[in-house]
């Protein structure tokens, strides 16, 4: 009688040793769940926040062949609120240019990165610009839970939008990138190049205006492969 009771605690006591361990897994795996969306979410506000501060900077006067914006430092922001009020959950977000060069002129020899079919007349002045947003969501006690890393390219002109978002990856996927230019040329003609005509605002007669061009540029992740359209 002794032994079947001794077994049955032993029993009930591993039972509820695993019903504790699955109850803390399940809420581990809660905390990051909200941790990797809170993270998502602080990586989209920072991209759109940097995707002003580009545009503002060229209405502003900046070449979009050489941007030199300022890069913005959003506010950390809580994402989850504990039952005592305090933060449970604290999203920050860095952004930082990684452009080291910027787009060539002319016809100058490409390097392992390329912008082909750039349109260089003088009301565009189409360019290039790369960044790097990272979102994490940290605990009270400084733990990191998620981290959202990503490079993000680019497209800048003189005219609106100013700056247009032509790709993004991973910055964590790879840790040696080789193989194709992330130059990302400016797309098929008549699709997703930008076309310049002089219209006779008497006749409606027009004229090319083009002036193409192609040129060497790169940044700390050059020849990075898997960029996402």
């Amino acid at each position: 009688m002794l032994l079947r009771t001794i077994a049955l605690v032993a029993f009930v006591v591993a039972l509820a040793t695993a019903l504790l361990h699955a109850c803390a897994a399940l809420a581990r795996a809660r905390v990051h769940r909200a941790a990797a969306i809170a993270a998502a979410a602080g990586f989209d506000r920072g991209l759109a926040a940097a995707q002003v501060a580009i545009a503002t900077a060229i209405a502003g006067g900046d070449d979009p062949r050489s941007v030199a914006f300022v890069a913005p430092t959003p506010a950390p922001a809580c994402a989850s609120v504990a039952a005592d009020g305090s933060c449970a959950l604290t999203v920050a977000v860095a952004i930082a240019s990684t452009t080291a060069q910027a787009v060539g002129s002319g016809s100058a020899p490409c390097a392992s990165a390329c912008a082909w079919d750039l349109q260089g007349n003088d009301a565009v002045e189409e360019g290039r610009l790369a960044l790097r947003v990272t979102a994490s969501a940290v605990g009270p006690n400084g733990t990191i839970f998620s981290t959202r890393d990503r490079y993000a390219l680019f497209r800048t002109t003189r005219v609106p939008p100013f700056a247009s978002l032509i790709g993004e990856r991973d910055a964590t996927g790879e840790g040696v990138a080789l193989g194709a230019s992330e130059g990302e040329d400016a797309g098929t003609p008549a699709l997703t190049t930008v076309d310049v005509r002089y219209v006779n605002g008497t006749t409606g007669a027009s004229v090319e205006g083009n002036a193409w061009r192609s040129g060497a540029w790169e940044h700390d992740d050059a020849g990075a492969t898997a960029w996402e359209p």
